[in-house]
């Protein structure tokens, strides 16, 4: 190869259409996590039966808007150290801030996922549903979009398991303590101080029987609309 015709290799353009597309859903799935994670919290806390301070031997299992509250003023309690000190001054002056805890994580979980449910969504379709000679895919059947849609979501879920568990002791981390924010490292090392590696798929099984067949339904009617629209 003559150096005239040598060609410094074009960079990766950041404005490619794969590459545009992955930072915009990026971006609108952060920012619709955002404005409904909340509410997903004070699920999390009304599941996990919110208990008054002030309760005498009898648990109260409050309202969405009870619990609502009652997260909004907790974290009354004195603090003993200059980080805890730190933290609640945080908690009291941003109190918007306790409806977040564990943000972090679950917009960390969404990439592997929805990455890894994805990958494994256009292996098992290349696999299984190989082109015709003509070049064309032949077109599945909604039991075999049902099928590749129920191992894709096990596989997402079991990639990203480990991120909800964390969330979830974060989430619940006000009742414990409500006083402090609780950091990702803390969180991870009392998960695996208690129970080792196993601790982070604990309660695998149910999240099975919740997420494959709605990742099924969801690919599978995802696929049904594109075959009739005949996209």
């Amino acid at each position: 190869m003559s150096v005239a015709s040598w060609q410094e290799p074009s960079p990766v353009s950041f404005t490619h259409p794969h590459i545009l597309n992955l930072y915009l859903t990026s971006v609108a799935g952060t920012i619709s996590v955002f404005f409904t994670y909340p509410l997903e919290v004070v699920r999390v806390r009304m599941a996990f039966h919110t208990r008054h301070s002030n309760a005498k031997s009898t648990t109260v299992r409050p309202s969405f808007i009870g619990a609502a509250r009652f997260m909004y003023r907790e974290g009354t309690s004195s603090a003993t150290s200059s980080e805890v000190s730190i933290s609640k001054n945080v908690l009291d002056r941003f109190p918007v801030l306790k409806f977040y805890r564990g943000f972090t994580v679950t917009v960390a979980g969404m990439i592997p996922y929805a990455g890894v449910s994805f990958l494994s969504w256009g292996f098992l379709r290349a696999y299984f549903i190989p082109q015709s000679e003509a070049g064309r895919k032949e077109r599945a059947t909604p039991m075999a979009d049902l099928g590749i849609g129920a191992i894709s979501g096990a596989v997402g879920q079991t990639a990203s398991y480990p991120f909800e568990i964390v969330r979830r002791r974060m989430q619940v981390g006000g009742i414990t303590q409500p006083d402090r924010w609780l950091r990702w490292s803390e969180t991870v090392r009392a998960i695996w101080q208690a129970k080792g590696w196993r601790g982070f798929y604990v309660g695998l099984g149910v999240g099975f029987l919740k997420v494959v067949p709605m990742t099924a339904v969801s690919y599978a009617v995802w696929q049904g609309g594109k075959r009739l629209l005949d996209v």
